[in-house]
């Protein structure tokens, strides 16, 4: 199971000149990476729709006409129908060639492979929700992450000093753990034995805080834990506790009821702290009101912006605190499944039952984090995860 750490990186080299330099490299190929990102979408998004285009000239859409087995004229449908049928002109290989073009002599060879293959590869999972309008076409910003292969990083290790250096593309980095409470040296150590695989990976850069951030793609093993593979574990989000869960009973009756279900949890223990951080902002918002005119919004805002990051930080951690508990309750229980209830039920429930027409908890939670959080948890012991959405109704 391949699992992604994000850790703190900096050029480690002594020479404060030189370090600026290559600083300023990194922040040349996220520019160029991304450029080319968006060219590579609106390169296969032209593919997938030029036979639409009605700015054509007849002479150039008939090249877009095929016949069928009756003899009818009819416009291409598949990208492949509309490419050059000769060696290196793959739909793949395309955007391959077209991202060399641009980026070759500027950017590291095996970054723009890499660029290629993953936006070719998210543009093909979400074809249909574009055609379909439940998505735009995506475009990338500043906060795309430089990606590489596995065989980019070398010659990493642990100094005297307890520090991990690497090497990445002549670039020399150092990792800044701090107080690692995700137990980031114990998967870096296990990375340096050969006990995990590292696999692509990529860079990241904060502008705001202006650090460089390694997301660290890892193939972890699945641990071996003993399951009953008919045994279910069924969770749902409540009003008054973040989640609930019941083991081999009957669901509906579970669910309707309240009865025999465990809580993980409680709206206090969530809320209490949360609370707190929103009181903060709004004291924040009133005392805007006296400040001194000048030096911009963004100035005046900053005490603001950093609340908003406490708060969303804080939710992760629950988010993560709660999905460990929840599948370590399954391991202890040997269900073989966990199956989440779809909760659009329960927040239509949720307003009309509340005074101000939202559901309070729910509001303040993330029903697609949560999901997302147990999913990889669950994968580790081998548990499957999936939506139920029969049982509510």
């Amino acid at each position: 199971m391949i699992i992604t750490r994000k850790i703190e990186v900096y050029v480690s080299d002594e020479d404060k000149e030189r370090q600026k330099e290559l600083r300023h490299t990194i922040y040349v190929w996220r520019d160029e990476v991304r450029k080319v990102a968006n060219m590579i979408v609106a390169h296969k998004f032209a593919m997938q729709e030029i036979r639409n285009f009605m700015c054509l000239q007849p002479e150039v859409r008939e090249r877009f006409l095929k016949v069928d087995d009756k003899g009818r004229e009819k416009m291409a449908y598949h990208v492949s129908d509309m490419l050059i049928k000769e060696p290196g002109n793959s739909e793949q290989n395309v955007t391959y060639r077209m991202a060399a073009s641009l980026l070759k002599g500027k950017v590291p060879a095996d970054i723009y492979s890499c660029l290629n293959q993953t936006v070719a590869n998210t543009f093909k999972e979400t074809i249909g929700d574009y055609l379909s309008g439940k998505a735009s076409v995506r475009s990338y910003k500043n906060n795309i992450s430089i990606p590489f292969s596995s065989k980019a990083i070398a010659n990493i290790h642990k100094a005297d000093d307890g520090r991990f250096y690497f090497t990445l593309f002549g670039i020399p980095f150092a990792c800044r753990l701090g107080r690692d409470r995700s137990n980031n040296e114990a998967v870096i150590d296990r990375c340096i034995g050969g006990e995990y695989k590292i696999c692509s990976s990529s860079l990241m850069i904060d502008d705001a805080r202006k650090k460089i951030y390694l997301l660290f793609c890892v193939d972890m093993p699945k641990k071996d834990v003993e399951l009953d593979k008919g045994k279910t574990l069924t969770a749902y989000l409540d009003v008054d506790v973040p989640i609930r869960f019941f083991v081999d009973i009957k669901a509906k009756q579970a669910y309707d009821s309240g009865k025999h279900t465990f809580a993980i949890g409680s709206k206090e223990e969530f809320l209490h702290r949360r609370l707190q951080i929103q009181d903060a902002v709004r004291r924040c918002q009133i005392a805007n009101r006296y400040t001194n005119g000048g030096r911009g919004r963004k100035k005046k805002c900053q005490a603001i912006e950093r609340w908003h990051e406490k708060e969303k930080h804080y939710v992760e951690t629950k988010l993560h605190t709660y999905s460990k508990l929840l599948v370590q309750e399954a391991v202890r229980n040997r269900c073989g499944t966990i199956v989440l209830l779809n909760q659009k039920a329960r927040e239509d429930a949720a307003k009309t039952n509340s005074s101000n027409g939202e559901p309070f908890i729910l509001r303040n939670w993330s029903y697609y984090g949560m999901k997302e959080k147990i999913s990889y948890k669950a994968a580790m012991y081998g548990i499957r995860l999936i939506e139920d959405e029969a049982i509510i109704e």
